[in-house]
């Protein structure tokens, strides 16, 4: 079964009671270098990422973070774009879905005082152009799967299957 893309894939880790374990061990691989990642680990949050000569604009940044449960704690993996990129991509949709609402009230307007109401094509085409910027986000996702799965692959050697 092929999975669907989905925008910031997550995953997670049931630890049991060993999470001071699992950063100590993040640790140690971020600083000994032995995989191509660099990264960060603070108390209960981790960021890794590809070195900045191995970056491109869509890579993957993986953020890990601790969550406690009633059976143990949680570890919840999301990869996305790095912060500013992801940030760009939102403020797209949003003025591209600002776009398309003033055009549908404009519109609206000129068609209750009898002129046509040509400016309603915004809405669609807004929607049409969001729909092209997720395709791109979906594609830029597909081209990444492997740096998603070396990230994976530096932080947990034994579950990069999962």
């Amino acid at each position: 079964m092929v999975p669907k893309p989905r925008m910031k894939p997550k995953f997670t880790i049931s630890l049991g009671s060993n999470e001071e374990a699992v950063f100590e061990c993040l640790d140690r691989i971020l600083r000994s270098k032995r995989y191509p990642v660099d990264g960060m680990v603070l108390k209960q949050h981790a960021f890794v990422q590809l070195p900045r000569e191995k970056r491109s604009f869509l890579s993957p940044y993986l953020n890990l973070s601790l969550r406690k449960e009633e059976n143990g704690s949680v570890l919840v993996g999301r990869f996305s774009p790095h912060p500013h990129v992801w940030t760009g991509f939102m403020a797209v949709y949003g003025i591209l879905a600002f776009a398309g609402l003033a055009g549908l009230v404009y519109g609206w307007a000129q068609g209750l005082i009898g002129e046509t109401a040509e400016m309603m094509w915004a809405a669609p085409i807004s929607l049409v152009v969001i729909a092209f910027v997720y395709g791109a986000a979906v594609i830029g996702q597909g081209l990444t799967s492997d740096e998603m799965y070396t990230l994976r692959k530096a932080c947990f050697p034994t579950q990069a299957q999962n």
